[in-house]
């Protein structure tokens, strides 16, 4: 796999991408579910099923971007998360922008902010996008997940967000799996950080405990 690094998106640009993602969540997952979104702040940029497609597409903008995922408007369930849709009220997401780093390669990526995950959890194609293969003989830990089976290996990778970069393990799924979520789970994460939601404004506040914390 070619080395890859995405552009720089401030803070700043983050939550205004992320406020233009939160207007327009009902058209987006009506018309592209379960697919790649990439959107700036004021567009949408780049849509498609392949991850490595919608990111070069969006690159050719030239503007500040960040790459979303649609799930089915179904009654399906997901991996360690249970989303219902169909009923009217707060349409907002507690997503937030997190880089992930793996040698030279690097990906800022939109993620479920889930305190209901213990792990954190990837896709297949993220994980393929930061270089991971499986080695020879490497145990694959077998998960139950809510719609059957799964396979993932975990892997210590360095997470940065609001620019505090920490090592944290990952879970990268092996199998693929359609409605798989981008999520920000517990572990070594909410140690080094106190998160507050504050959905009526449709934000989250990260703030360091740093490493003794």
């Amino acid at each position: 796999n070619p080395k890859s690094k995405s552009m720089t998106v401030t803070p700043d640009q983050a939550r205004a991408i992320i406020r233009w993602g939160n207007r327009h969540r009902r058209m987006l997952r009506e018309n592209y579910r379960r697919q790649f979104v990439a959107y700036s702040e004021t567009r949408l940029l780049a849509v498609g099923t392949d991850y490595h497609q919608v990111k070069a597409e969006a690159q050719k903008t030239g503007e500040p971007f960040l790459i979303d995922w649609m799930p089915a408007l179904t009654a399906d369930v997901q991996f360690y998360w249970i989303k219902f849709y169909g009923f009217t009220g707060h349409e907002w997401e507690p997503l937030y922008p997190v880089t992930l780093t793996c040698e030279s390669n690097i990906e800022e990526i939109l993620m479920v902010v889930d305190s209901g995950a213990q792990l954190s959890l990837i896709s297949r194609e993220v994980g393929n996008s930061l270089g991971f293969e499986v080695s020879r003989g490497e145990p694959i830990t077998v998960g139950q997940g809510v719609g059957g089976e799964v396979q993932y290996v975990k892997r210590i990778i360095d997470l940065t967000i609001d620019e505090r970069t920490f090592k944290a393990p990952v879970a990268w799924l092996l199998t693929e799996v359609a409605n798989a979520p981008l999520l920000l789970g517990r572990e070594v994460v909410f140690d080094l950080f106190d998160i507050k939601f504050v959905q009526a404004d449709e934000r989250i506040e990260f703030e360091w405990r740093g490493e003794g914390g």
